[in-house]
């Protein structure tokens, strides 16, 4: 018995160590399902890759111009395309060239068939070094795109010329372990918290029962 008590005493860590080892665990646990996942998707046909072209989407707010070139008519252009197929989505990388700052740029994703996009399902883009722009979709099904290929200022129309869509390029299996900054972000934050939640309420408990014990023993 002393010698097990001496083995898990041994076990024991600081808070913040346990709370960030475990944020870890469950991100390469993420990481690997994830892997795993895209592998049988493309096995069975639903992950493939595949174009799209500016004609694919519900175009609001803009104008094509006989250049082919697409014309900002208000300060948010959205271009709309339904994932009629069902396919697997996971990276949608668009090439274009604006006349001036594009600004903010989101691609907004949908779950559900007729559910309303949202700012808590949207990804942001990531520029390559081709100048092209990456966005990586999360696990799960995706139902419906909303690319805002460009937030103009009061005013400032923005002429874009979109040349070419692709998804569902290849990624490399590092890829998949890669949180990206926001992830980073919450990786180093929640599990803080969750530390410092951690050590108040144990802090709480170790009074209480101190205290008890000290009336305990008055009595």
């Amino acid at each position: 018995m002393t010698r097990r008590r001496t083995f898990f005493k041994r076990l024991k860590a600081p808070i913040p160590i346990l709370c960030y080892a475990v944020c870890a665990a469950v991100w390469l646990a993420a990481g690997a399902a994830g892997l795993c996942s895209d592998g049988i998707a493309k096995a069975t046909g639903r992950l493939y890759q595949f174009e799209l072209a500016a004609e694919d989407f519900e175009q609001v707010g803009l104008q094509r111009l006989e250049s082919g070139a697409l014309l900002t008519l208000d300060g948010d252009p959205q271009m709309i395309w339904e994932n009629g197929e069902g396919a697997v989505l996971r990276t949608v990388r668009m090439e274009a060239a604006f006349d001036r700052s594009p600004r903010e740029m989101c691609l907004y994703y949908t779950t559900k068939e007729g559910e309303p996009f949202s700012v808590n399902k949207r990804v942001f883009a990531a520029q390559a070094d081709d100048g092209s722009y990456l966005y990586t979709l999360p696990q799960g099904r995706i139902a419906a795109l909303r690319l805002d290929p460009c937030s103009p200022e009061e005013n400032k129309p923005v002429e874009m010329t979109i040349a070419g869509l692709y998804v569902n390029e290849p990624a490399p299996w590092w890829s998949y372990f890669a949180p990206g900054w926001a992830g980073v972000f919450s990786m180093v934050l929640y599990p803080g918290l969750a530390a410092a939640a951690i050590s108040l309420v144990r802090a709480a408990w170790m009074w209480y029962k101190n205290k008890r014990g000290a009336r305990g023993a008055q009595g």
